[in-house]
């Protein structure tokens, strides 16, 4: 579907609008400006079928890809191919006549598409329904607002039997019903086959959609893999000032060495305790005054458990040492399933904390999970010079796995009780 090499797109900068002029009229060809690579030397490819993600900081060069993918832009150098017809979500009411109403708004871009008359009127009472914006389609698009523009647009590209589908932070508009619905349809294409590539902040979304994800910095590729684990990579390294990316691609190496070498027993269990089930994907950040350990799951006898069986009481347990004194740290856990979804946590202050001291943390909670693997996750911040400072974090920390129950229904909201317990002075 997708085929890029070497791809490359610079932009030139100049100071002031005089410097463009200089250099244009310039004998000897003295330059004036610097170059911004948007995107360098960048190697991509995408196959038929699959769900691609696609996440980076602001200016990382996503955006850049995209216009590049679409023909919005040409490339400095490199090649790009693109074999199938492109369906793209960028800048939702981009191109809408504000003079047109909504309706004709309709018509005209899927004229633009190369959709007949006839066509189109096949569709349009599914469009009109996903859009859900009443006599207002009636209505010229100035007289809209943004969300009732995201709407239509988004009804619009969706029911075009899109074959690559381009999505850019689309899934953010709107209200959450209508973002539910979005969300609902691009899960339908992905289990016809369509081809998606995805761009989102929202790395639960990614992690849910997605077969695999790029990550992009200043332009170049960090990494390309396996979603999961590289969500938890950019979730540690995404905000560091200075991104070592050597460093970060040594670290998803070892974290998939280490997920090929270590296999999983299937889920059903005699006992609550199964030794060979273990987090492949847990990512474990530097410590920075205080060190989280011994994380586990207990069962109500206090023997550790990582198969969990349905109504029954459990405890969530790590032990956390601090080598400074902070006047208050916040504490926090979470639980995920297996493609990110949150079910519950808590996040808990604790004051006048002095440095070498051990605290003992245990959240207490009832299984009320449905058959698969889950995942615990813990944290320590404290706020340093009005800014979020993360002592120690550790995702996907402890791994268990619930067997099949003949109560399996949708997953419940998980609610954690709290115990503290001061181990050393």
């Amino acid at each position: 579907m997708i085929e890029i090499q070497d791809l490359t797109k610079i932009y030139r900068l100049y100071k002031t609008t005089g410097d463009r002029l200089k250099e244009a009229l310039s004998l000897t060809h003295k330059k004036y400006h610097q170059d911004f690579f948007a995107l360098h030397s960048l190697n991509f490819s995408m196959k038929k079928g699959e769900i691609v993600g696609v996440i980076g900081n602001n200016g990382s060069g996503k955006s850049t890809l995209l216009k590049l993918i679409t023909g919005i832009i040409q490339p400095t150098s490199g090649s790009l191919r693109v074999s199938h017809k492109v369906t793209a979500l960028l800048e939702l009411g981009a191109g809408f006549n504000p003079e047109m109403s909504g309706l004709d708004n309709i018509y005209l871009h899927a004229n633009i598409g190369g959709y007949t008359k006839t066509q189109i009127d096949a569709k349009i009472e599914a469009i009109l329904a996903f859009a859900d914006i009443g006599q207002f389609i009636y209505q010229p698009i100035k007289n809209y607002s943004s969300g009732m523009k995201s709407r239509l647009a988004f009804a619009l590209a969706i029911h075009i039997d899109p074959e690559l589908l381009i999505i850019d932070e689309v899934l953010s508009v709107g209200d959450a019903a209508f973002a539910r619905k979005c969300f609902a349809k691009i899960e339908d294409f992905k289990a016809k086959g369509v081809t998606i590539l995805f761009v989102s902040h929202a790395l639960s979304q990614v992690v849910e959609l997605c077969d695999r994800v790029l990550w992009l910095h200043k332009g170049q590729k960090v990494l390309e893999g396996e979603t999961k684990l590289i969500a938890g990579l950019y979730q540690k390294h995404g905000d560091a000032k200075v991104l070592d990316v050597t460093k970060v691609q040594n670290e998803y190496k070892e974290l998939v060495e280490k997920k090929e070498q270590k296999k999983e027993l299937p889920h059903q269990h005699t006992q609550g305790f199964n030794p060979n089930i273990r987090s492949k994907s847990r990512i474990e950040y530097e410590s920075n005054g205080a060190k989280i350990y011994d994380i586990k799951v207990l069962d109500a006898n206090n023997n550790e458990a990582n198969l969990l069986y349905k109504h029954e009481k459990y405890y969530y347990t790590y032990k956390v040492e601090f080598s400074e004194n902070f006047k208050k740290v916040n504490v926090a856990m979470l639980l995920k399933t297996n493609t990110g979804i949150a079910l519950g946590g808590k996040e808990l202050e604790l004051n006048d904390i002095k440095k070498n001291t051990s605290y003992t943390l245990r959240w207490e909670f009832c299984s009320v999970l449905n058959q698969g693997s889950y995942f615990f996750n813990c944290g320590i911040n404290t706020l340093y010079e009005g800014e979020k400072r993360v002592l120690h974090r550790v995702i996907d920390a402890y791994m268990v796995q619930v067997p099949p129950s003949r109560d399996d229904k949708a997953n419940n909201f998980i609610d954690f009780g709290f115990e503290l317990e001061v181990i050393d002075e």
